[in-house]
C-alpha cells in the first residue's frame, strides 16, 4: 500500500500496487486425511496433517497449524458440501521474508478453491482492511475504500513518468500487520485526516509530474507520522537522501519506496547504506 496505510481502516481511500510475485495453490484429493505443505524457493517451510475431524496429527509449526485449522473449520461452515480431505500444496515464488502479501494471497487462493468469501476468511484470521485481498486478484494498481456498508476497489493506471522514478528497497524489518493494526485502532482519526488522505490519493493518480508526486508522498508521511506515533523513515535513516522516501504497509516493515532521478545513483546510495535488495516499478509491479 502506497497511500492510505492504517487510515484506510477509518474509511479513507488507499492506493495499492499488485505485485508480479505471488503464490499458487495445488489441491489433490487425499482419502482419509488432510495434508498441507507450504513451499518457498528455499524449500518446504510449513507442513501439517489433520484427520477428517480436523484434529491435528502432526506439524512443524503449531501456531501456523492452528490458524490453518481455524480457517478450514470456517470454510466448512460457510460451504458445508466441500470435501476437505485433500492434499494442499502452496508455492510462493519469492523470499517469504519480503512480505509481498503472502497472507493475503493465501486467503485469496483458499477462498477461490472453496468458493467462500475471502473477506470473511480474512476477518476471522489476520484482520485488516482487505485491500490486499483486492490486490491479490487485480491487474492494475487499485484505489480501495471501506464505507459503512461496503467496500470498493477500482483499478487505475499510473503514469509512466512516475513509474520510471520509483525504486522499492527491502528494509529487512518485517512487522506484524495484525499487531500494528490492533495498536493503531486505539488512535484518534478525524474526518479532516480522512479527507486529506482522499485528496492525496486523487491527486496521485492524476499527476504525471514526479515532483508533484513527491510532494504528495511527503504530505502523506507528514499526516501519518504523528497519528501512528512513528518517525518518518527519511528523517530516521535517510536524511541525506535527495528525494522522497515513503514507508509502505505497516511502516518500518518490509519495503519502502524511494523516488530518484538517476537509477544507478539511487542504487549505489542504498547499497552504501547496506540495503542491497531492490526492484524498479516494472520489475515488481503488474
Amino acid at each position: 500500500m502506497l497511500f492510505g496505510e492504517y487510515i484506510v481502516l477509518k474509511g479513507a481511500k488507499s492506493l495499492s500496487f499488485p505485485l508480479k510475485y505471488g503464490q499458487t495453490l495445488e489441491v489433490i484429493p487425499s482419502k482419509g486425511h488432510i495434508e498441507w505443505e507450504s513451499w518457498s524457493p528455499d524449500g518446504c517451510w510449513f507442513k501439517a496433517s489433520f484427520d477428517p475431524q480436523l484434529e491435528l496429527i502432526e506439524t512443524n509449526d503449531s501456531q501456523v497449524a492452528e490458524t490453518l485449522k481455524d480457517l478450514l473449520i470456517l470454510i466448512k461452515a460457510l460451504n458445508p458440501s466441500i470435501d476437505l480431505q485433500q492434499k494442499f500444496k502452496m508455492t510462493a515464488d519469492f523470499n517469504l521474508k519480503w512480505g509481498f502479501g503472502s497472507s493475503s494471497t493465501f486467503i485469496s487462493l483458499l477462498s477461490q478453491w472453496s468458493e467462500t468469501d475471502p473477506y470473511i476468511l480474512l476477518e476471522n484470521s489476520f484482520g485488516g482492511s482487505g485491500y490486499d485481498i483486492a490486490c491479490a486478484i487485480a491487474d492494475l494498481p487499485i484505489i480501495y475504500q471501506l464505507t459503512k456498508d461496503s467496500r470498493y476497489s477500482t483499478e487505475v493506471p499510473i503514469h509512466k513518468n512516475l513509474k520510471d522514478h520509483m525504486l522499492f528497497v527491502y528494509l529487512g524489518q518485517k512487522q506484524s500487520s495484525k499487531n500494528e493494526i490492533a495498536r493503531f485502532k486505539k488512535n484518534e482519526i478525524t474526518n479532516e485526516d480522512v479527507q486529506l488522505m482522499n485528496d492525496l490519493v486523487d491527486k496521485a493518480v492524476n499527476t504525471d509530474f514526479v515532483e508533484v508526486f513527491e510532494t504528495l508522498l511527503n504530505q502523506s508521511e507528514d499526516l501519518l507520522s504523528p497519528i501512528i506515533g512513528r518517525k518518518k523513515l527519511k528523517e530516521d535513516i535517510f536524511a541525506d537522501y535527495n528525494y522522497s522516501i515513503k514507508s509502505l504497509g505497516a511502516w518500518g516493515g518490509d519495503f519502502f519506496l524511494a523516488t530518484f532521478r538517476d537509477l544507478e545513483t539511487a542504487k549505489n546510495y542504498f547499497k552504501s547504506k547496506g540495503y542491497t535488495t531492490m526492484f524498479t516499478y516494472n520489475e515488481l509491479i503488474k
